[in-house]
């Protein structure tokens, strides 16, 4: 574990520790700095980190207004008539510019034509047939290249179903599938390959003690849910029984598997399930979900909300950061210490906001240190002494130009055991959507490191590259 330096931030708060493994570990303040980089009147209610002008530095959009990223110092509001909502973005048609689709308003889709501006193809999704969808993701299911499209309905006030649009390749989407049975009431939706086999899974988050799915892909599109199958703690799937509002997958012990994080509020009594650790067993145990939550170290507060998983600190450690939405509740940042221990960050390190929905991580200044953004306010990161790197995945061909679905390996340590894993996804917590560009702390690893990349459709490539730095790969190949 690396120790932290001290960096000087006026004004702020004195520096707290956290006791882990029996040592003192710094705990430096956040500052927010929200106003002093253009973003007064930032929104509260959903984040999205994406790059809309293709220029190398991830931008903002909060549901109501598209903020530009200037070079890393400042943000600047763009106007964007017509675009808003809850959704996801995604570049659908392949033109290197990413899109947005909004579950609101019945579903619509906003073709970003460059230069801050947007227009609405009307028609060419189909309108939504439920009455109240939720969430919505980006991904290439059916394995084609093209970006398709899940949505998840939430309850309006019976409980709704999930839709899936495939992508025709000519502008326009087809219904392929919905769910079938009884309705269910989906609030959040994130993606992951967690089986390894070059396709993209879907992980729903069903509130008011709905059992939650896992969609497992077979590459083509065909949806089977897994939850009940893989897990193994016998409560008839991972995560049921409690009220999950949003979720994450991330490889939280850096073993080069893909686990989830399920974000669950509870109210008191003890049947419901309280938030929850997953850990991938992998191929050896058919990709079962241990659950280990039980010894994880989380707190428990009933109103837990939205989760992000991000390494804050750079010792190669996906840490948490988990809103809450009761009066008295406050967000929490825990520290992950190894082997699904995590430590809790006194008072979030002054990002403890209460009431929200909205977080999600990001290098916006590309210093090699994650911001958060999270109810209205972006906080800056103090900085770590761990070293770093930022990849950033472009696809072509029969990869998706926003390389969603896509994962990265870097192998560290004398020992190669560490396999700190990165994956690009449309969707985190509820609604919420993090930086493509992935990033990786690397602890007090030197010299270069070697990506392992795993492309859509099981393609596979490697490279050598030096750290503390972005690099961008843009993939070549059939």
């Amino acid at each position: 574990m690396c120790k932290a330096t001290w960096l000087m931030v006026a004004g702020l708060a004195a520096m707290q520790f956290l006791a882990v493994d029996g040592r003192a570990q710094e705990v430096k303040p956040w500052k927010n700095v929200t106003e002093t980089v253009g973003l007064k009147g930032l929104g509260g209610g959903v984040i999205h980190w994406i790059d809309f002008d293709s220029d190398g530095w991830v931008d903002l959009f909060d549901g109501g207004g598209l903020w530009h990223n200037e070079g890393g110092k400042s943000f600047k509001r763009v106007e964007s008539p017509g675009l808003g909502g809850g959704g996801s973005w995604g570049d659908f048609d392949g033109d290197g510019k990413i899109d947005f689709y909004t579950s609101g308003g019945g579903g619509r889709l906003f073709k970003n034509t460059g230069g801050g501006t947007f227009k609405h193809l009307k028609g060419a999704v189909p309108k939504l047939p439920m009455a109240a969808p939720m969430c919505a993701v980006w991904g290439d299911f059916s394995g084609d290249g093209l970006l398709d499209l899940y949505v998840g309905g939430y309850e309006a006030p019976a409980y709704q179903i999930d839709v899936r649009y495939r992508n025709q390749g000519d502008g326009t989407f087809k219904e392929v599938w919905r769910t079938s049975g009884t309705p269910n009431p989906a609030r959040g939706i994130t993606t992951a390959d967690f089986d390894e086999d070059g396709d993209l899974d879907i992980y729903v988050s069903n509130y008011r003690l709905v059992p939650n799915f896992l969609w497992q892909n077979d590459g083509k599109g065909n949806l089977t849910n897994v939850s009940a199958a893989l897990g193994t703690d016998g409560d008839g799937g991972l995560g049921a029984w409690g009220h999950t509002i949003g979720s994450c997958f991330g490889d939280m012990d850096s073993d080069g598997r893909i686990d989830i994080f399920v974000g669950n509020f509870s109210h008191p009594p003890a049947y419901q399930d309280r938030p929850k650790f997953l850990r991938n067993l992998g191929k050896e145990k058919k990709y079962r979900f241990e659950d280990l939550s039980k010894n994880a170290g989380l707190r428990w507060q009933e109103s837990y909300a939205s989760p992000t998983l991000g390494d804050f600190d750079n010792d190669g450690l996906l840490d948490l950061f988990f809103t809450t939405v009761y009066p008295g509740d406050k967000s929490v940042l825990y520290r992950n210490t190894g082997n699904f221990k995590f430590a809790e960050v006194p008072k979030a390190a002054g990002m403890d906001r209460p009431q929200t929905y909205q977080a999600a991580w990001a290098d916006w200044d590309s210093d090699g240190a994650l911001d958060l953004v999270v109810g209205g306010g972006l906080y800056s990161n103090p900085g770590h002494a761990g070293h770093w790197i930022k990849v950033r995945l472009i696809g072509s061909g029969p990869v998706n130009t926003t390389a969603i679905g896509a994962s990265v390996r870097i192998r560290v340590g004398g020992d190669k055991k560490r396999v700190i894993t990165r994956q690009v996804t449309s969707g985190t917590g509820q609604g919420n959507q993090a930086d493509a560009t992935m990033h990786f702390g690397l602890g007090d690893h030197t010299g270069e490191v070697t990506l392992e990349i795993l492309w859509p459709g099981n393609r596979k490539q490697t490279l050598r590259t030096p750290i503390d730095r972005q690099v961008t790969v843009r993939f070549v190949g059939k």
